[in-house]
């Protein structure tokens, strides 16, 4: 008799066990199932992507935001690295071409990694002149707009700061120009 209660005893918790687990396993299937598509991560790559979310320090730690670059005309968004040959002849042709940028926004970023040769690259293309280019670090908006081509890579984003165009490498003016306001 003994035998036989404690294996009722046995039968009973896992019983119960199971009915837990299946009233759970209802609760589960009542609660709403995420859109796939609002789950998937934006791309940032890809022409018609919006801009993602700046926060680019600049050396002087100041911070350059979306509402920083936002106007009605194109941004452009140079991701370069300070010790880079080709980076270097494309801020000198941006710098020579200065003129052209009357309202369209220009950016340079750089990753963490290359913060302390920054200064440097300032310095040696005399950037400190031109207000209207803004250099600084983001780690971020590199890790998610960058195509892994070839640098530099220029974005340009439209007025609404959707992804127009990607360059990667160097890139004569005369390419540029059509983009530029």
């Amino acid at each position: 008799m003994l035998i036989f209660a404690s294996m009722l005893r046995k039968l009973l918790i896992l019983t119960l066990l199971l009915c837990n687990l299946h009233v759970a396993a209802q609760k589960n299937k009542q609660k709403a199932v995420p859109d796939p598509m609002s789950v998937l991560p934006v791309n940032y790559r890809e022409p018609g992507s919006v801009l993602p979310p700046m926060n680019v320090m600049t050396m002087d730690n100041k911070k350059i935001t979306n509402a920083d670059v936002a106007n009605d005309a194109n941004f452009f968004l140079m991701l370069f690295n300070p010790t880079c040959d080709h980076c270097e002849r494309q801020t000198d042709s941006l710098r020579e071409h200065i003129g052209l940028f009357k309202k369209s926004k220009l950016v340079l970023v750089a990753t963490p990694i290359t913060k302390i040769y920054v200064p440097s690259f300032i310095q040696g293309h005399k950037l400190e002149n031109y207000p209207q280019i803004q250099v600084g670090i983001d780690s971020a908006l590199c890790d998610r707009t960058f195509v892994y081509m070839s640098l530099p890579q220029i974005n340009i984003y439209n007025k609404d700061r959707v992804l127009i165009k990607i360059f990667s490498g160097n890139v004569a003016i005369d390419s540029l120009k059509k983009y530029i306001e």
